[in-house]
């Protein structure tokens, strides 16, 4: 069997700075002595690895009485950085660039007089994070949400940095037919677009699709449910155990790739499990 690797794997630079920023706090404030609200990525491996490090993960801020709060890559809501400061808390903020900018990009759009709509999930932290920098803005999902939107002359529109870029294409036609004036800023980052492009390719070429990454991960689950809309049979894993030898019978080509909070070295391991397969399959 040959297996036909994602040119994009590992640690989007977002993530990679973020685990950077975190174990350099940690050791340099003492075990116990930094929580984060959350965990940093949605990895199970590197979160074990921050925790017997000495990271603490909360629920709330209001869980948190003294010491350090690391803000991770998706942000906070800008209540929860006015309660920490309140508390006293030092706040060590690594809130990718990618998640700053749409903050930025937002009030810019609400500054410059426009109605802010978020393409999104509004349950998923870095969603809750930008509504907050915005208050009273519309979070959509799809172009059906749009129906039910209120009137507006000027509409501004942001979308989640880890969105499927289809959907957002698809929403922004929907709402330019329905509003006079709409300006979209496409806040996709690049290491999320050009995953979910070479998912598509990559599926198109093999007959089996394996994504490592942590099964809470949206951009995983995007590149999984791509690949799968691409013809490939898609099986999301956190892990080489994982791997069951029935899918790979009879397949020819394999391909392998990961999500953005995924370190290369999993992908390694995955890699090598799948050969190892391959060897009693074939």
């Amino acid at each position: 069997m040959v297996i036909r690797k994602a040119k994009t794997q590992g640690f989007c630079f977002g993530v990679a700075i973020t685990l950077k920023k975190a174990e350099e706090t940690v050791a340099a404030r003492g075990s116990g002595n930094v929580t984060t609200l959350g965990h940093i990525v949605h990895n199970p491996q590197m979160v074990q690895s921050l925790e017997d490090k000495g990271l603490v993960n909360a629920q709330s801020v209001d869980d948190v009485e003294a010491g350090t709060l690391f803000v991770r890559a998706h942000g906070l809501p800008v209540e929860v950085f006015e309660k920490a400061n309140a508390k006293g808390l030092t706040i060590v903020d690594a809130t990718c660039p990618m998640v700053t900018k749409i903050h930025v990009q937002a009030e810019k759009l609400r500054a410059d007089g426009y109605k802010i709509v978020v393409v999104g999930d509004p349950n998923h932290p870095e969603v809750k994070g930008t509504l907050s920098h915005v208050p009273g803005a519309w979070c959509i999902q799809s172009p059906d949400d749009i129906d039910a939107l209120p009137r507006a002359s000027r509409v501004g529109v942001v979308v989640q940095s880890t969105w499927s870029g289809h959907g957002f294409t698809e929403i922004v036609r929907k709402l330019s037919s329905k509003y006079y004036e709409v300006r979209a800023v496409n806040t996709i980052c690049t290491d999320t677009h050009n995953r979910q492009s070479e998912a598509e390719e990559l599926a198109e070429q093999v007959e089996v699709m394996v994504v490592v990454g942590g099964k809470a991960s949206a951009n995983t689950k995007h590149l999984a449910d791509l690949a799968a809309t691409k013809g490939a049979r898609s099986y999301h894993i956190e892990g080489p155990s994982e791997l069951e030898p029935q899918w790979f019978e009879g397949v020819q080509v394999a391909g392998l790739m990961s999500g953005a909070s995924t370190p290369g070295w999993l992908v390694d391991q995955v890699e090598a499990r799948m050969e190892a397969i391959s060897r009693r399959v074939s």
